[in-house]
């Protein structure tokens, strides 16, 4: 009986997904991809502020209480949002973006949302460009 547990447990384990909240189809926020001829690779270096700037202004007209980043990092390849932003916007741009995690509060006393954005930086300034919510 405890041999039956065990190897049911152990395929259970191997069966479910790696990661509760792998990311889904990553929407884009302007509508495109950025131009990956004009990517360029560099640290994060104010990205945070510009993402302050973004979620304000998104979080203004939803029913939002507060929200906070999370993170700030590059998009790795090992990441499950990694093939969404490659699907999305192809590998190059995905190889230069970061991903900004951030949780939201909801004042209707729902449970709270956590908000993935995907940034690149261009020659002429940080640009969010994709989005992803669960």
């Amino acid at each position: 009986m405890l041999r039956t547990i065990t190897f049911l447990l152990l395929a259970l384990l191997l069966l479910s997904p790696l990661h509760s909240h792998a990311s889904g189809p990553v929407q884009l926020v302007q509508g495109k991809c950025p131009d990956s001829n004009k990517l360029i690779t560099t640290s994060q270096k104010g990205l945070a502020s510009k993402a302050t700037l973004f979620v304000s202004s998104l979080i203004a007209t939803q029913d939002a209480k507060s929200w906070q980043i999370l993170t700030v990092s590059p998009l790795k390849k090992g990441s499950p949002y990694y093939s969404p932003a490659v699907s999305a916007c192809k590998q190059k741009v995905a190889a230069n973006s970061f991903l900004v995690d951030i949780l939201v509060t909801k004042q209707s006393g729902k449970l709270p949302v956590r908000m993935h954005l995907f940034a690149a930086k261009e020659t002429t300034g940080w640009i969010i460009w994709g989005l992803t919510t669960y």
